[in-house]
């Protein structure tokens, strides 16, 4: 029995704009697990019960046969190691480093350095970060269902602790659980998924059957706890129309120094597919904050003992876009996309929603703010007491050093306008279609692979500078960052592959862009498997690696001066407790920092990953 259109449109009117989200989470893979296998359908029912049970008595044998379990998970487990040379013992002191420095080493001690690698592309969660030398990551998703229902519990983490040391904040535990309810409504075109729970949905995703090339979402990766509701209506035997939208929560951090405040998500989308072969969507997500200020202690004014802003307005965050991916047969595939993120006072904003390689609005450095219209501004000192006394800051705002720095600040306002591209061309597939009745070629066989990828954004932001060498200006900024993939394919076991990426993070000063070479080799066990080992060696060529004549931008933010900007930066957000740019400044006093102030120049890597 088919449902007319008009009375679909009637029942299901609600907000639109996305692509589809999984109802199950499927890790970044280079292709989709196989679907597990269903129970038979459950009879029809008049509610959405699970399944027939009798109140206050067991299951029936029908009810407990028709539940299924299911293990999915993937883990990426690389070593890596970093190529550096020794400093002078007085370079770090003096915030400088330079291989003139090397000269003075003491007995015993080798010129070489090895280290975990030094990165400016090392951070995730900026806009800097590509994926030739990822860290390590494990998820593990369990369900259990039917035709009606299914719950799904995932376990998430990384910095494996066998091998690295045991950091409670990198180990997530249950980081996802949700129920979806997938009813059988009676009609074959109109199918219908409620999600509810904690769980992600991804919007903006460039690659075939992954995030991409970037590793990242053009509009946006859902982090609360909330609902989804979706429904899906066949046109006809080739045109579904999909809608879905979203409401949630996230809980910030609650440290004193998280400007971050509890954030909504609200979001919805709508799409058109053709089969498999064509996909038009359009998505609005919009995440705000307004609660009241979290004071350091409860007892006393918000502005006591403030190490974050208070009596800050309410802050908004919202991406709002459009993308269109093709299989183009024979030519390969192609996704393109455009995203206008809108940001007012979102220096509060939580991270609900993840964008762009940035996590919400000013949750620390990983958000919209720091990654794009510049340093946040933090609480600014007004009354200090004397040395060991407690510090009382009235609502200021102040830069990212412990005084309010002439350079100014972002208080969140500001927008960000992006493209995204992807393009894959398989020579096998394209030779093969070529003959009459060819099929689709499906990788087994040998192939050489070309993946062509880009990003481009325009920031517009409130922060004004008044010296633009100190952290660079951003306001009127073009970030453009593209690369290229190619792969041969050789032999069942045997894949020869080259990748390189060139990121010019700042269209004023152009002393900051650098590019990664990386040479691979991948063994497997077929052409068509689960599992992947990589070799590989990366080579860093920096337009300037150092800032000549003035203190590292990977030295505290309060020690920068003239001409800190004119070289590599480190993320705005650095990766503890070892990555490019880390220091006391920004995790705890007590832990040591990096070991250089340079950026590496050669890294290499050995890396295991599997899915199931």
């Amino acid at each position: 029995m088919k449902i007319r259109l008009t009375i679909a449109a009637t029942a299901l009117s609600f907000p639109a704009w996305a692509e589809p989200s999984s109802p199950n989470p499927t890790p970044t893979l280079p292709e989709p697990a196989p679907a597990p296998a269903r129970a038979a359908a459950a009879p029809r029912r008049q509610s959405l019960a699970a399944s027939p049970v009798t109140r206050g008595g067991p299951e029936t044998k029908e009810a407990q046969s028709s539940w299924q379990t299911e293990f999915h998970g993937y883990f990426r487990v690389p070593f890596r190691v970093g190529l550096g040379s020794r400093a002078a013992p007085r370079a770090v002191d003096e915030g400088k480093q330079s291989e003139a420095d090397t000269a003075d080493v003491a007995p015993g001690q080798s010129r070489t350095t090895l280290h975990a690698p030094i990165i400016p592309d090392g951070q995730y969660l900026s806009w800097q970060s590509t994926s030739h030398n990822r860290s390590d990551w494990a998820e593990l998703f369990f369900g259990i269902g039917n035709a009606w229902a299914k719950a799904t519990v995932g376990l998430q983490g990384y910095n494996f602790t066998d091998a690295s040391f045991n950091d409670p904040q990198t180990q997530y535990g249950i980081g996802q659980a949700f129920v979806t309810i997938t009813p059988d409504l009676g009609y074959e075109n109109l199918r219908l998924s409620l999600k509810v729970g904690a769980s992600q949905d991804r919007y903006g995703a460039a690659g075939r059957y992954d995030a991409g090339e970037y590793d990242t979402y053009l509009f946006g990766r859902t982090h609360v706890i909330g609902e989804t509701l979706r429904a899906e209506y066949d046109l006809s035997e080739e045109w579904t129309l999909w809608l879905e939208e979203g409401l949630g929560g996230k809980r910030p951090d609650p440290s004193s120094f998280n400007n971050a405040r509890f954030t909504m998500l609200a979001h919805g989308h709508v799409g058109l597919n053709r089969g498999r072969d064509l996909q038009f969507s359009s998505h609005l997500l919009y995440s705000w904050a307004q609660e009241e200020d979290r004071p350091y202690d409860v007892s006393k004014q918000a502005t006591q003992y403030a190490s974050s802003v208070v009596d800050f307005s309410d802050g908004k965050l919202w991406v709002a876009g459009a993308d269109v991916r093709v299989d183009l047969g024979a030519w390969g595939y192609l996704y393109g996309g455009y995203s206008h993120i809108g940001a007012k006072n979102a220096l509060v904003v939580g991270r609900a929603l993840e964008v762009l390689h940035a996590s919400g609005g000013g949750e620390y450095q990983l958000g919209v703010v720091d990654n794009y219209f510049g340093p946040g501004c933090r609480a600014a000192f007004d009354d200090p007491v004397e040395a060991g006394g407690p510090t009382e800051r009235k609502g200021g705002l102040a830069g990212p050093g412990p005084v309010p720095a002439p350079i100014g600040c972002s208080a969140g306002t500001g927008a960000v306008d992006s493209v995204l591209g992807q393009y894959e061309f398989s020579l096998t597939n394209f030779l093969q279609q070529q003959e009459e009745g060819g099929q689709k070629f499906w990788g087994e066989g040998a192939d050489l692979k070309l993946v062509l990828y880009g990003m481009l954004s325009k920031v517009k932001s409130d922060y004004r500078p008044t010296d633009k060498a100190i952290w660079g200006p951003t306001d009127g900024i073009t970030k453009v960052k593209y690369g290229a993939d190619l792969q041969y394919h050789a032999t069942p076991s045997l894949t020869a592959a080259l990748r390189f990426d060139r990121l010019q993070p700042n269209s004023e000063v152009p002393e900051q862009s650098f590019a990664v070479l990386s040479p691979r080799l991948v063994f497997s066990s077929n052409w068509v498997t689960r599992e992947q080992l990589t070799f590989q060696y990366s080579r860093y060529l920096y337009n300037r690696r150092e800032c000549v004549g003035a203190v590292s931008p990977a030295d505290f933010s309060r020690l920068r001066s003239t001409g800190s900007a004119l070289c590599v930066q480190p993320p705005p957000a650095a990766t503890p407790p070892d990555g490019f740019g880390i220091n006391s400044e920004v995790q705890d006093g007590d832990l040591r920092s990096a070991p250089t102030l340079r950026p590496d120049l050669n890294v290499f890597k050995i890396e295991a990953t599997f899915w199931w």
